[in-house]
C-alpha cells in the first residue's frame, strides 16, 4: 500500500439501516427488566387493570407480559413496531403536556429488532383476537411461505406481548448480562416499583414452570399493604405518610410519600421515585433524604423512601434519555429543599421514641421451634413450596446431625447458689490486714453499670467471706472521649463473625485443663476446645471499655490496704523504686477513680492506701491474690503521657488482674476451691461470654475444634 493511499482520510458513507436499529435498540433496551418497564408502561398506558408477567431464564429466553387493556385495533398492527409511531404523541409540543408514560414509539420497534416478538391482541368491538410475528420492526409469516397479515385467534379483551430469545443476534451484549437468577431480581424489583404506585392495577410475576406466583398485588389495595407485598412487613410496619402542600412558586403540585421511621434501618436505601407518574432515578433527591436520615439513624443504616411527586408539566422535560429513567424539572434545588424540610419536620417529631414489637407465645411454638432445628441442623425432605402449611410436612430425621442440646436451655443449677462465688483468696503479704478484709469485703454496684444491679441486698454464699450488694442509683455517664471511641471502634472492626456465633449459642461442656486452663464447649454439631484464659482476657477488656466511667466498685475494707505492703510482698529489681510506682498512682488517683473505680487514699502521704478496685460482673470477684501484681503493673506497664494508650493499658491490666488462677495441682477434686471454680466458671463466666463478647480475629488461634458429630458417627455408628 502506497503512502498516498495511508494518508488517503476515510469516506463518510450512510450506515445500513439494520445497524441503525440496533444501535438504537441497545440504548433503549439495556437488559431484559428495560424491556418490560417499557411493556408494562404500554399496558398501563391500555387502562389495564390486571397485567401478568411471565419469566424464563431472566427474561431472555422467554418475556410475556399479558394484559386487560384496551388493545390494538388491527388495521394499526402493521406498523406497530416502527420506528416512532405512537398514539400518544402528534406534534412536539405535545411534550408539554404529555400525560403517558410512553411518547417516542420506540419501545417495541427496538425490542423486534433484538428479539422474536409476537403480539396477541383483542379490543372490545372486535370479534377475535389477531396474532402477528415481528422482526426487525416489520410483519413476518409464522411459517416461510405463508402471509404475513394477522391471524385469528381465540383471545380475550387486551394485548399479549410476548419476547423471545432476546439479545439472539447481539452476542456481546449477552455476554454481559448477569445470571438468570440476578435478571430475574431485577425484573421482581420494576414490578415491584410499578405495582406500589399504581393502585388501580393488580400484579402478578412468576417463573416459567413454577406453580406459584413470586409477586402478587391486588388493585385497589391502601398502598401500605402494597409495599408490604412487595418489601414485606419489616418495612411496612415503620412507614411513615406525608403529604407534602403544594408550592406553586416552584411549580410542586402535590407530593406524597410513604418513608420510614427512626426505627427501621438497612445496609441499602431503597428508594422508588415517581416524577409525573414516571419511574425515575432522582440522584440529588436520594443524596439529600439520606443525608437527613443519616442524622436520625445509627450509622451505616438506611431508609426506604416511595416518594410521588407531581410538577407542572411545562416544567418538566421528559425527553432527556434513551431509557427514560431520567427528567429534568426546573426549580430542582428548591422543591428538593422543600421536600426535605416537611420530612425532617417529620422525623424530627418521632426521633423522641422508639417502638418494640413484641410477640405473643403460642402453644404450637414448641413444635416450630423442635421442627425449625431439626431443618437447620439436618438434611431434610421437605420441598420448599409457598404453602402456608408446609411446617406440618414430614421430616426426615438424621441423627448424626441431630442437636441434642439447647444453647439458650438454663440448667436447674443456675437457680441454686454457689457455697462460694470467690475465686481466689487475698494476699498474704499483711495477715492481720487481710483476714480483717475477708471478713468485710463489699461490692458497691452502680445502678446502670456493667455488672447490673440488684434490688435488695443480701448473702451470695453460705460459707466463706460474706459478699453484699448494694445498688446506688446514679445516672450512666455517656462517654464520648475520643480515645475510647476509637478503642471500640478498633474492636468492632476486628471482629471474627463465626467465633462471636459460636460463643453467642455454645453450650457450656466443662474445665478439661483447669492447669492449662483449658475448657470444653458445643457449638451445632460441634465439640471445641477453649484457652479461656484468652478468651475472659478478650470479654474483661471489651466489658471495660462499654462500661468505662461507669464501674462498680469492690471494696477491700473500711481503710483500704496498704500499697507499698502490697508491693514490697513482690521480687522487684533494686532499678524499680516503690515509692517512685506509688507517686505515679498517686498523681493519676482522680482519673483512675473516675475512669476505673480503682480509689486511692493519700492522706497518709508515707503509706497510701488502695480502697476500693472495679466490679466488672456481679457474681464474680477478681483472685485478689493478683492484687500486687495488678499495682506493679498499672505502675509500669502504663503510658502515662499519652491518653489512647493510657486508657487502653489500664483496660489491659484490669482484664489480666479478672482472668481466674491456675488451681493448683490436686488429686480430690472436690474440695470447696474446685467446687466453687467450676460453679463460678459455668454459672458466671461462660453465660457473660454468652451475652457480651465480640470474639475477634485475635481469637481464632485459641479455639480449636476437636471432634464433630457426623465423625464419631462414622467410627461408633451411634451416640
Amino acid at each position: 500500500m502506497s503512502n498516498e493511499e495511508v494518508l488517503q482520510p476515510a469516506r463518510i458513507r450512510p450506515l445500513d439501516v439494520s445497524v441503525v436499529n440496533r444501535i438504537a435498540a441497545g440504548e433503549i433496551i439495556i437488559g431484559p427488566s428495560n424491556a418490560l418497564k417499557e411493556i408494562l408502561e404500554n399496558s398501563i398506558d391500555a387502562k389495564s387493570t390486571s397485567i401478568e408477567v411471565l419469566v424464563k431464564e431472566g427474561g431472555l429466553k422467554q418475556l410475556q407480559i399479558t394484559d386487560n387493556g384496551n388493545g390494538i385495533e388491527k388495521d394499526d398492527l402493521p406498523i406497530l413496531c416502527e420506528r416512532f409511531t405512537t398514539s400518544k404523541l402528534e406534534k412536539f409540543e405535545d411534550l408539554d403536556s404529555i400525560a403517558t408514560y410512553g411518547f417516542r414509539g420506540e419501545a417495541l420497534a427496538s425490542i423486534s429488532h433484538i428479539s422474536h416478538l409476537t403480539v396477541t391482541t383483542k379490543t372490545n368491538k372486535s370479534p377475535c383476537a389477531w396474532k402477528c410475528f415481528y422482526s426487525d420492526g416489520k410483519l413476518i409469516p409464522m411459517k416461510p411461505k405463508t402471509s404475513s397479515e394477522p391471524k385469528a385467534v381465540a383471545g380475550k379483551n387486551g394485548t399479549q406481548i410476548l419476547v423471545e430469545d432476546l439479545f439472539y443476534n447481539v452476542p456481546s451484549r449477552l455476554r454481559a448480562l448477569r445470571s438468570a437468577s440476578e435478571e430475574f431480581h431485577k425484573i421482581l424489583e420494576v414490578v415491584g416499583k410499578y405495582a406500589i404506585h399504581t393502585g388501580h392495577v393488580g400484579f402478578s410475576c412468576k417463573k416459567f414452570g413454577e406453580s406459584y406466583n413470586s409477586l402478587t398485588t391486588r388493585s385497589d389495595l391502601p398502598i401500605k399493604e402494597r409495599i408490604r407485598a412487595v418489601y414485606g412487613s419489616a418495612i411496612a410496619n415503620e412507614l411513615v405518610e406525608i403529604q407534602v402542600l403544594p408550592n406553586e412558586d416552584i411549580g410542586l403540585v402535590q407530593c406524597f410519600a410513604q418513608i420510614t421511621n427512626p426505627n427501621y434501618g438497612q445496609k441499602k436505601t431503597t428508594e422508588v421515585f415517581f416524577i409525573n407518574n414516571r419511574l425515575v432515578s432522582c440522584d440529588p433527591l436520594k443524596r439529600a433524604l439520606n443525608q437527613l436520615y443519616s442524622v436520625f439513624l445509627p450509622k451505616g443504616n438506611k431508609p426506604f423512601l416511595y416518594l410521588a411527586l407531581e410538577i407542572n408539566a411545562k416544567n418538566v422535560d421528559v425527553n432527556v434519555h434513551p431509557t427514560k429513567r431520567e427528567v429534568r424539572f426546573l426549580f430542582e434545588d428548591e422543591i428538593i429543599e422543600y421536600i426535605v424540610s416537611i420530612v425532617q419536620e417529620k422525623l424530627t417529631s418521632l426521633d423522641s421514641s422508639r417502638t418494640f414489637l413484641t410477640q405473643q407465645v403460642l402453644p404450637r411454638a414448641k413444635r416450630f421451634r423442635e421442627e425449625e432445628d431439626y431443618e437447620s441442623n439436618s438434611e431434610t425432605a421437605v420441598s420448599n413450596t409457598p404453602s402456608s402449611n408446609s411446617w406440618t410436612q414430614k421430616v426426615k430425621r438424621q441423627e448424626n446431625r441431630l442437636v441434642r442440646t439447647d444453647s439458650s436451655q438454663v440448667k436447674i443449677t443456675t437457680f441454686i447458689n454457689g457455697k462460694n462465688n470467690r475465686s481466689g483468696e487475698i494476699i498474704n503479704a499483711e495477715s492481720d490486714e487481710n483476714d480483717e478484709a475477708q471478713e468485710t469485703i463489699q461490692n458497691e454496684i452502680g445502678g446502670t453499670g456493667g455488672s447490673g444491679s440488684s434490688g435488695s441486698t443480701g448473702n451470695t454464699g453460705s460459707t466463706g467471706p460474706s459478699i453484699e450488694y448494694k445498688s446506688v442509683n446514679r445516672e450512666r455517664i455517656k462517654v464520648k472521649l475520643g480515645s475510647v471511641l476509637s478503642l471500640r471502634d478498633e474492636v468492632e472492626s476486628n471482629i471474627h463473625k463465626d467465633l462471636t456465633q459460636i460463643f453467642s449459642k455454645h453450650t457450656y461442656v466443662g474445665v478439661v485443663d483447669a492447669q492449662r486452663r483449658l475448657a470444653a464447649i458445643q457449638y451445632d454439631v460441634k465439640l471445641y476446645l477453649v484457652d479461656y484464659a484468652a478468651v475472659l482476657n478478650e470479654l474483661f477488656y471489651q466489658i471495660g471499655l462499654s462500661d468505662f466511667s461507669n464501674f462498680g466498685k469492690i471494696y477491700l475494707n473500711s481503710d483500704g490496704l496498704s500499697i507499698k505492703n502490697l508491693l514490697q510482698g513482690l521480687e522487684i529489681g533494686k532499678e524499680i523504686s516503690i515509692d517512685k510506682l506509688i507517686d505515679t498512682m498517686t498523681q493519676m488517683k482522680e482519673m483512675l477513680e473516675e475512669y476505673f473505680a480503682i480509689e486511692i487514699d493519700d492522706e497518709d502521704k508515707e503509706d497510701p492506701k488502695i480502697k476500693t478496685v472495679p466490679l466488672l460482673i456481679k457474681g464474680y470477684l477478681p483472685p485478689l491474690s493478683k492484687l500486687p501484681l495488678f499495682l506493679y503493673r498499672i505502675g509500669t506497664q502504663v503510658h502515662w503521657t499519652e491518653e489512647k494508650l493510657c486508657f487502653e493499658g489500664i483496660l489491659k491490666q484490669i482484664a489480666l488482674f479478672y482472668i481466674p488462677e491456675i488451681l493448683p495441682i490436686d488429686k480430690n477434686s472436690e474440695t470447696s476451691t474446685f467446687k466453687e471454680f467450676h460453679y463460678t466458671m459455668e454459672n458466671v463466666l461462660f453465660p457473660a461470654l454468652k451475652r457480651r463478647l465480640l470474639a475477634t480475629n485475635t481469637l481464632a488461634n485459641d479455639v480449636v475444634e476437636i471432634a464433630n458429630l457426623p465423625g464419631l458417627y462414622k467410627v461408633f455408628e451411634r451416640c
